[in-house]
């Protein structure tokens, strides 16, 4: 990091450590179609089961639901890969169960009913309600084998990560502590874009757009015949309503994980079943539409992923060509049906057309050159310089720096600095530079407190390096494999 620890070899862990450590403190539904036996996949000799595969897909698809407030639906599930998270989780899953089976390692029935017995919510005046157990398990359309060797597996996977200690052992512990105890006073400068002046003329531009140029294009649009079917004039009934949320209730939760009263989430719910006994009416007028008994409500020409179009039509529109026609979506609350009349490809534009809006893009690029450029000269320099001194910085004190630079930069510029083994250099900051070098260091005591804070955080850091590298030897010792 400095010349100190250059002299002094043993403490060169330091740098790995604090790396670690600034990686953690910035960190600081229905079935699904495809699956079609009882096994998706096997990772080593653990078999990735389809019952298990719905359970967790479902619960995942729940947990967005809730931050989305109700409004997360299939196609938002297909756009962000959620079938492809579940079994990825399962996968990193089965490869613990594998290493707990070469290991002996073993979940009892007591314990695993144990655990089962001290949910909350299968509980009444906390002692364990069968009942309630059974109507949960009924009501999400599992089975008890399903939920209970589930849970088995997840109190095998914690047991093996507590038999596996990774507590820091001394030596590790004085090099995290020294991490912290390290203290720099620094010569620096900050440098802007307000620092360095970019002139912008036709010829610059022009060299700039040359070779850019194919990045430059129109967007490629459609000209389509869309067909509508409302829904908000649909007439349902509170009898069909209350039926489709009690088919549905999962998807509908609170901000902690409950499934929402009937009587909170009723208007939602109710647009819900609007939309869904609106289906046979859409898919009829679609037949009429293709037939031409029926004309388009209007022709539109959008560029591709105009967001007047959902991602999931726009994603099959790509698929079509000219004079297609696309069975029923859902937009918002009504069904579009759209003919495919025309497509413009994209085509390079003119320099004159792009000029204007490749002006900020250059000159953000030439700003950050000629910035690379100051910098440099900055730090040849940097000695005969009469610049800013800061007062000693430490890991602990970064958040309180007067730097010229916000909180949230000072803690990436600190961050930077700790984890770099030069006694100089240029840190980019966002748009900006920080030039620097060490002029003074030393070292200070931590208080008792603090150092049972510093432990406890290696513990986490070198807990999380070795939960890493263990998924990465296991990945190898079993591989995976998908039906």
């Amino acid at each position: 990091m400095i010349s100190w620890m250059q002299n002094n070899n043993k403490f060169t862990v330091i740098v790995m450590w604090v790396a670690a450590l600034s990686f953690i403190l910035a960190g600081a539904v229905g079935g699904v179609g495809g699956l079609q036996s009882n096994s998706i996949g096997k990772v080593g000799e653990v078999e990735l089961k389809k019952d298990k595969f719905q359970m967790e897909y479902s619960n995942l698809y729940n947990r967005y639901n809730q931050m989305m407030q109700g409004k997360f639906d299939d196609a938002q599930a297909k756009q962000m890969g959620l079938q492809n998270q579940v079994i990825q989780n399962m996968a990193a899953q089965a490869k613990i169960l594998n290493l707990a089976k070469e290991f002996g390692i073993i979940v009892t029935d007591e314990e695993t009913g144990a655990k089962l017995a001290s949910y909350p919510a299968f509980q009444t005046d906390g002692k364990f309600d069968r009942k309630a157990y059974d109507t949960y398990i009924q009501s999400s359309q599992l089975t008890n084998e399903t939920f209970e060797d589930n849970l088995k597996e997840q109190l095998i996977i914690e047991k093996t990560f507590n038999l596996l200690n990774t507590d820091g052992v001394e030596n590790e512990y004085k090099a995290f502590q020294l991490a912290f105890e390290v203290a720099d006073k620094l010569k620096y400068t900050l440098l802007t874009k307000e620092d360095v002046n970019v002139t912008v003329t036709d010829e610059k531009l022009k060299q700039f757009w040359e070779p850019r140029k194919d990045q430059f294009k129109t967007a490629k649009q459609y000209t389509l015949d869309i067909q509508w079917t409302e829904t908000k004039d649909t007439e349902v009934t509170d009898e069909e309503v209350k039926a489709y949320y009690d088919e549905n209730r999962f998807n509908y939760t609170d901000k902690d994980g409950k499934i929402s009263e009937f009587k909170d989430v009723k208007e939602w719910v109710k647009d819900a079943t609007k939309i869904a006994k609106s289906k046979k009416s859409a898919l009829k007028r679609y037949v009429e539409f293709k037939k031409g008994e029926l004309k388009s409500d209007e022709t539109i020409t959008l560029d591709i992923n105009d967001p007047k179009l959902s991602k999931e039509l726009w994603d099959t529109i790509e698929t079509k060509e000219v004079n297609d026609l696309l069975k029923p979506k859902v937009i918002e609350n009504r069904y579009a049906s759209v003919k495919i009349v025309n497509i413009v490809n994209p085509i390079t534009q003119e320099f004159s057309e792009i000029k204007e809006k490749m002006t900020p893009l250059y000159q953000e690029e030439a700003e950050k050159e000629a910035l690379s450029l100051l910098a440099e000269e900055k730090l040849t320099n940097i000695d005969k310089l009469d610049l800013n001194v800061s007062s000693f910085i430490t890991l602990d004190n970064a958040e309180t720096q007067k730097l010229g630079i916000n909180q949230q930069e000072t803690a990436n510029f600190i961050s930077k600095l700790f984890t770099s083994d030069l006694e100089k250099g240029i840190i980019p900051i966002g748009s900006k530079v920080m030039v620097y070098k060490i002029i003074e260091q030393k070292l200070i005591s931590l208080e008792s407190n603090e150092t049972n804070i510093m432990h406890e955080n290696a513990n986490k850091v070198k807990n999380q390096s070795f939960q890493t590298s263990l998924m990465k030897a296991l990945e190898k010792k079993y591989p995976t494999t998908l039906y």
